[in-house]
């Protein structure tokens, strides 16, 4: 009897996985065949800004923000509202941290407001999101920097750094002080996730969020529940300071910033964090920093752009002037490596394709030469908001699989992607003064 009990629950469960895995799925944005029908359609709640985006945009909390004023869009998760802010608190900066900006993660927002007269933060603000209003409000010493994380009871970050220490201080997500100390030696905090990462892509599985303590000999990871750090004494800090710092797979990977005048730099990662027999060393390329698609900085006189992506699909760019050097970000030069022609440099259409671009030539896929890096008729500025659904300055354009129109729009913004009902992901536009939700159905 117990027996066939287990064959029973057996079949039953089979079931289920060949039901889930093998089932038909609902319509989605490039499966060739689901066209756009409209979900919903307001009144655009702020007008982004000249170049078609807002500072603020966080599908989702189904926040938009620019300027001094904050909305959040009525959804399934929460009623919508407006917020008027106080000058201090107007969103005018991408750079999260940074003045005038907000910091969005987990559910939870951070408002870091600036003065006229003076340089950097003046203050932090925590968002009710619910009741769309400002919760709580805290100064901040001048120069300070701000950051946002989630893997402590302090999920605020404000860092002060002066000569020779750094003062550091961690609120809750509802504005309690939490701890305050100064760390004597510290030359500065780097953001791992945003300001001071390699990519500004949201985190995953492989990269971590971590505030990273930086001295002139030595990187620690602060622990958000105490303010303490975690000093990692195994990753060497090459000459020139660290610029930039991310976290892959356990590694930690730095990057200096080039040299004034000989455009000299290093790319290093630590070994990685798993210890014992089947620990990976770490690996180091030092090279002269040239990234070809943007001026020469006028402090080094290099061409250098830290705001660009090193991290590029699935590749980690080494901007060599000999040639970019494409790397796995674990194993870096100790593994898989190819250099692209002087000139050339690594961008992304929106997705995972990496396409290799130079200026006075035409674009080409890294992996497929020969395949068309995008239909015809639009201009290497189209970027796919995902597979076959392309948006080029204004216009909007769906494809089947041969690349046959399935529907056209325009759009007065930048267009972009969010979870809609059941399975779905929306596509939102701006319809002249309309903000438009498509969803994708399937046709007859």
């Amino acid at each position: 009897m117990r027996r066939q009990g287990w064959r029973w629950l057996l079949i039953v469960w089979t079931g289920l996985l060949v039901t889930g895995c093998f089932a038909p799925q609902g319509p989605q944005f490039g499966d060739g065949r689901a066209v756009p029908e409209e979900a919903s359609r307001i009144r655009v709640p702020v007008p982004p800004g000249p170049d078609g985006t807002w500072t603020v945009n966080s599908p989702r909390e189904g926040l938009l923000g620019q300027g001094r004023v904050l909305v959040r869009r009525e959804g399934p998760d929460g009623r919508g509202w407006r917020l008027t802010l106080p000058g201090e608190f107007r969103l005018t900066s991408s750079r999260p941290g940074s003045a005038h900006s907000a910091l969005v993660q987990d559910h939870q927002v951070v408002l870091v407001g600036g003065r006229e007269e003076g340089r950097g933060p003046s203050a932090i603000a925590g968002l009710d999101l619910e009741n769309g209003r400002l919760a709580w409000r805290r100064s901040v010493a001048p120069g300070s920097r701000v950051f946002l994380y989630d893997y402590g009871a302090a999920t605020v970050l404000v860092a002060g750094c002066r000569t020779g220490s750094c003062r550091l201080t961690g609120y809750s997500r509802y504005g309690q002080l939490l701890w305050s100390r100064t760390e004597p030696g510290a030359v500065g905090v780097l953001d791992g996730c945003r300001a001071d990462a390699f990519t500004t892509a949201p985190p995953h599985a492989d990269r971590r969020c971590h505030a990273f303590l930086v001295t002139p000999d030595r990187t620690a990871v602060l622990d958000m529940d105490t303010g303490r750090p975690h000093w990692n004494a195994a990753l060497p800090i090459p000459r020139g300071g660290i610029d930039r710092i991310t976290e892959d797979n356990g590694r930690i990977i730095l990057a200096t910033a080039p040299a004034e005048g000989s455009c000299r730099a290093t790319v290093l990662a630590g070994p990685d964090g798993t210890g014992g027999e089947d620990a990976q060393a770490g690996w180091q390329h030092t090279f002269v920093w040239d990234q070809p698609q943007t001026p020469r900085d006028p402090r080094t006189g290099c061409r250098w752009d830290r705001t660009l992506p090193l991290l590029v699909g699935h590749s980690l760019v080494l901007p060599d002037a000999k040639g970019a050097l494409l790397v796995t970000p674990y194993f870096g030069t100790r593994g898989h490596s190819r250099r692209l022609a002087p000139g050339e440099y690594l961008v992304t259409d929106g997705t995972e394709n990496e396409i290799v671009r130079a200026s006075g030539r035409p674009d080409r896929h890294l992996n497929e030469p020969v395949r068309p890096v995008r239909p015809d008729g639009l201009s290497p500025a189209a970027r796919a908001l995902t597979r076959n659904f392309w948006q080029d300055g204004e216009r909007l354009l769906l494809l089947d699989h041969e690349n046959r129109p399935l529907w056209e729009g325009t759009s007065a913004c930048r267009a972009f992607l969010h979870d809609g009902t059941g399975p779905h992901v929306f596509v939102t536009y701006c319809d002249g003064t309309d903000l438009v939700d498509l969803r994708p159905v399937h046709r007859n």
